[in-house]
C-alpha cells in the first residue's frame, strides 16, 4: 500500500503545472481535509442520533455513544498515518507513528471498559437482575488493561529478555507479597461460581455479623450492618466461614417465637389469642399463614412455638417486638398467666436433727493416730 500511494502521488498530472513533490503535498493535503471532514461527520451524526426522540437506554445505544468518540479521533489519527505514509516519512519517524498507535489503544481501551461498566449497569437496572454482574465487570476491566498493555509493549517494542531472568525470583517474591489480595481474588471468584449471595441479600457471617450485600467486588465485599455501617469483609474470610443467606430462596423468612403459658391454660384459647395477634401485625404475612404449635410440657409452664412468616429478614426485630407486645397484652385481658420459673428452699428448725459433738469427734482421731504409731 505504501509503495502504491508514493508511485501515484508522484505521477505528473497530464495537463497541469504542478511537479511530483507539489502533487504529493496536494495528496497530503486532500487526505488530511478528508479525514477531518469524515471524523466531523461521524460526531455530527451521533449526536443526531443520541439526540433523537428514542431515548431508551439500551445496550445498542450505550456502545454506540461510547464508540463514535474514539472512531471520530481514529480516523483522524488514520488520516495522519496517511500523510506520512505518503510523504515516505514512515521509517524516519518510528515515535510519532508509535504515540499514534499508542493514542488508538488508549482510546479504545477505555472505551471498551466504560462500554462494559455501562452495560453491566444496564443488566443490573433491568427485570432480570443478573447476579454475575459486578465480577463479570471486574474480570472484563482486567482483560482489557492486560490486552492494552501488552498493546503496547509490542507497538514500542520493549525487549523484556533481561527481565526473564529474574523472573521467577521476582514472582516468588509477589506471590508472597500479594498472597492475600490472590486469596481474595480466588474467593471471589468461588463466590461467584457457588452462587452464594448477591447484591441486596441479606447475609449472616458466623452469627456475629449481620448485613445487606451492597457491593461485590473482585477482592471485597462491602455490607451495610443493621447499625447502618459499612464493613468491608475479603472473600477469602467469606469463602472459608459459614455465610448465612436469609435472601435466599425468597426474600419472606419465618420466625420462631416462644410462648408459655401456666397450666390448666385452655391451649385452643391461647391458640385463638396468638393468630389474632398475628392477623393485626403488619409485618406477618398471612401466606404461608402464622401456626402455633403446643412443642412440650416445660417444668413451670405449657410451652408453644409460633412460626409466621415475615417479608424482609431485616424486620425480624420489629416483628418480634410486634408480636410479644400483642400477645403479653392479649394474654392479660384474657387472664391468662405466663409463669416464670419457681424454686422452694428448706431450712432446718433449730435445734432439730443430731447434734454435732466436736470434742468426742477430736478424741476419735487423736486414738486413731495412735493406734497408726
Amino acid at each position: 500500500m505504501q509503495s502504491a500511494l508514493a508511485a501515484w502521488s508522484q505521477t505528473p498530472l497530464a495537463d497541469g503545472g504542478l511537479g511530483p513533490i507539489d502533487r504529493t503535498w496536494l495528496v497530503v493535503g486532500l487526505i488530511l481535509v478528508c479525514s477531518v471532514l469524515l471524523a466531523r461527520f461521524v460526531q455530527w451524526g451521533s449526536r443526531r442520533y443520541l439526540d433523537g426522540t428514542d431515548a431508551e437506554t439500551t445496550v445498542g445505544r450505550a456502545v454506540f455513544s461510547e464508540i463514535h468518540t474514539p472512531f471520530a479521533i481514529t480516523i483522524a489519527l488514520l488520516g495522519v498515518y496517511l500523510s506520512l505514509l505518503v510523504l515516505d516519512l514512515l521509517d524516519s519517524t518510528p515515535n510519532v507513528v508509535a504515540l499514534i498507535a499508542t493514542a488508538v489503544i488508549v482510546l479504545w481501551a477505555r472505551a471498551s471498559i466504560t462500554i462494559g461498566r455501562r452495560w453491566i449497569a444496564i443488566l443490573q437496572d433491568g427485570d432480570n437482575g443478573y447476579e454475575f454482574a459486578p465480577m463479570l465487570g471486574n474480570l472484563w476491566t482486567i482483560t482489557v488493561v492486560l490486552g492494552a498493555g501488552l498493546l503496547l509493549i509490542s507497538v514500542w517494542d520493549f525487549t523484556v529478555t533481561p527481565f526473564l531472568a529474574s523472573a521467577g525470583i521476582l514472582g516468588i517474591v509477589l506471590g508472597f507479597a500479594a498472597q492475600d489480595a490472590i486469596g481474595n481474588l480466588i474467593g471471589g471468584v468461588a463466590l461467584y461460581v457457588d452462587n452464594t449471595y448477591k447484591i441486596g441479600d441479606v447475609i449472616r457471617i458466623e452469627d456475629d455479623m449481620r448485613g445487606t450485600v451492597t457491593d461485590v467486588g473482585i477482592r471485597s465485599t462491602t455490607v451495610l450492618t443493621e447499625d447502618n455501617l459499612l464493613v468491608t469483609v475479603p472473600n477469602a474470610m467469606l469463602n472459608s466461614t459459614q455465610v448465612v443467606n436469609e435472601s435466599a430462596p425468597q426474600r419472606h423468612m419465618r420466625l420462631r417465637i416462644p410462648i408459655t403459658a401456666a397450666y390448666g391454660s385452655d391451649y385452643e384459647t391461647i391458640e385463638r389469642l396468638v393468630l389474632e395477634v398475628c392477623d393485626e401485625c403488619s409485618l406477618v404475612r398471612q401466606t404461608p399463614s402464622p401456626k402455633l404449635l403446643f412443642v412440650e410440657f416445660g417444668d413451670s409452664a405449657l410451652v408453644f412455638e409460633l412460626r409466621a412468616y415475615i417479608n424482609h429478614p431485616l424486620v425480624e426485630r420489629r416483628a418480634i417486638d410486634q408480636i410479644n407486645r400483642g400477645v403479653y397484652d392479649a394474654f392479660d385481658e384474657a387472664d391468662i398467666t405466663i409463669p416464670f420459673p419457681q424454686r422452694e428452699l428448706s431450712f432446718l428448725e433449730e435445734g432439730a436433727g443430731a447434734e454435732y459433738d466436736f470434742e468426742e469427734d477430736v478424741r476419735v482421731e487423736e486414738s486413731a493416730a495412735d493406734r497408726d504409731r
